[in-house]
């Protein structure tokens, strides 16, 4: 069970608690988000009866997202290799130098430069800023169908290109559309499973509003801030040439790469910004959820943390700025004893319990509120706590996380008490070995080492009070004397 801690017993590691306690949950209880069961089903939560979402629920919320093809990571990488495919085809093994350039080769072509830069965009933008996807795509696919149009400029290895980019356009344009229609939809099935009441946020939140997506804001208009500079650097160079062709080709490619990234850095900050200004600006709706530790430390949010079956949903990576430990002490004693789920896990291997407040949804941010406990050094009893953490959402779909395995509660303990009766082996082990070895230097201190100077006419180190230094062990007063 969970009792006091005394003073000189500081807890030394905080472990999740597998279910949540009555404590932990807001006044009248959250709705829980589960795909376990066969069809709708209740469950006792906070003292009242509360339906919870069924498995056809729960297929809906997965079905409303977008096709694998189209995920923003597998997405952004098919159209990197497309764009990668069109430059070839246009710069490379076109006749023309300057396909896009309408085949002139003389000077610097401008018009068609934000054409360039937009396609060069698109796979970045597709997966960090899709809402600016859209008008992107079809200011490239109207230029790229006008050149493709005149077929008697240009080689086929150009229209091919041309082509290309239609593709890339038509591909980002409908995978774009379909990631925000998915967004909607799924926080609409969110919204209707929490149902109409809504919380304000738990004690001692991090406010992220004041921080998140500033970084990448400030880095975006630094850069483009940059690129602009080197632009218009080639721009007044070309407009002076005197007629002369002027080739600002050169600052056309650094603009190009400080442009799309830095339009992709602002971008992506600001959605992150507005994300975390709508989560702390009104109350939200709670859902009961399962969070599961991955390897490579992304925390994954599972329907639920009681059916084994369930896939991941959701990932988050936690940050230390936005997570609060001990933000509020739930209770110790008889209620927490072993048996009744309030046992602590290994949350690799299987996910515990949290109230997620907000929706479910990419690019969302959420907060989450699960329960800890520490254990003194002894690791037999301790006190659980509540800990909150804001985080923001993300659209990975590859987890790698497999079927868990509920473990039992008085396992888990003896294994938890055996990993303590090890680790204090270990210390003290170390603090016996520690001792012997600052005994052994007090009573074998290292014996100076003699000066190597003191044989060779110089001043000894070491040498008699009386004697002249040089060695000779006289105490005449000096080397020579009777």
């Amino acid at each position: 069970m969970f009792t006091g801690i005394s003073g000189h017993d500081r807890p030394q590691r905080v472990h999740h608690i597998k279910y949540l306690p009555p404590g932990a949950l807001p006044e009248g209880g959250v709705p829980a988000w589960s795909v376990g069961g066969d069809g709708s089903t209740t469950r006792s939560v906070s003292g009242g009866s509360i339906a919870a979402w069924s498995v056809a629920d729960a297929g809906e919320w997965r079905k409303a997202g977008v096709p694998a093809v189209l995920a923003p990571v597998l997405g952004g990488w098919l159209l990197a290799v497309l764009v990668v495919t069109a430059y070839v085809l246009l710069f490379g093994l076109s006749s023309a130098s300057g396909a896009w350039r309408d085949g002139l080769g003389g000077g610097t072509d401008w018009l068609r430069y934000p054409g360039v830069v937009l396609l060069t965009a698109l796979p970045l933008w597709y997966r960090y800023v899709p809402v600016a996807v859209l008008p992107a795509a079809l200011f490239v696919a109207v230029e790229a169908a006008l050149l493709a149009a005149r077929t008697g400029d240009i080689d086929r290895s150009a229209t091919a290109g041309y082509l290309v980019v239609l593709a890339v356009c038509a591909l980002s344009a409908t995978g774009g559309g379909l990631r925000l229609r998915a967004r909607r939809r799924q926080r609409a099935l969110a919204l209707a499973a929490a149902g109409e009441r809504r919380f304000p946020p738990p004690r001692g939140v991090p406010e992220s509003d004041g921080h998140r997506g500033h970084a990448q804001v400030y880095l975006g208009l630094v850069l483009c801030l940059a690129g602009l500079a080197i632009l218009t650097d080639g721009l007044v160079e070309d407009l002076t040439s005197g007629g002369v062709g002027y080739d600002a080709i050169g600052q056309q490619r650094v603009c190009l790469v400080l442009l799309v990234a830095g339009t992709t850095f602002a971008g992506w900050g600001q959605l992150a910004y507005r994300a975390a200004r709508r989560l702390h600006e009104e109350d939200q709706p709670a859902l009961i959820v399962g969070v599961r530790t991955g390897a490579d430390g992304r925390h994954w949010v599972y329907p639920d943390a009681r059916t084994p079956s369930a896939p991941p949903l959701l990932p988050y990576v936690p940050r230390g700025r936005d997570t609060r430990t001990r933000t509020r002490l739930l209770g110790s004693g008889s209620v927490y004893a072993e048996g009744n789920g309030h046992h602590d896990i290994d949350p690799r291997r299987e996910p515990f319990e949290a109230i997620l407040y907000g929706t479910p949804t990419e690019g969302d941010e959420v907060v989450l509120e699960y329960a800890c406990a520490e254990y003194h050094r002894h690791q037999e009893m301790g006190r659980m706590y509540a800990a909150v953490t804001t985080v923001l959402l993300r659209p990975d779909r590859h987890h790698g996380l497999g079927v868990w395995k509920p473990v039992d509660g008085a396992a888990r303990r003896r294994e938890r008490l055996r990993e303590a009766r090890e680790q204090a082996e270990r210390d003290r082990a170390a603090s016996e070995r520690a001792k012997r070895e600052a005994e052994e230097r007090r009573r074998n201190p290292p014996r100076p080492s003699p000066d190597r100077s003191s044989g060779s006419g110089g001043s000894g180190r070491y040498s008699s009070g009386g004697g002249c230094g040089s060695g000779c062990g006289s105490s005449c007063g000096g080397c020579g004397g009777d």
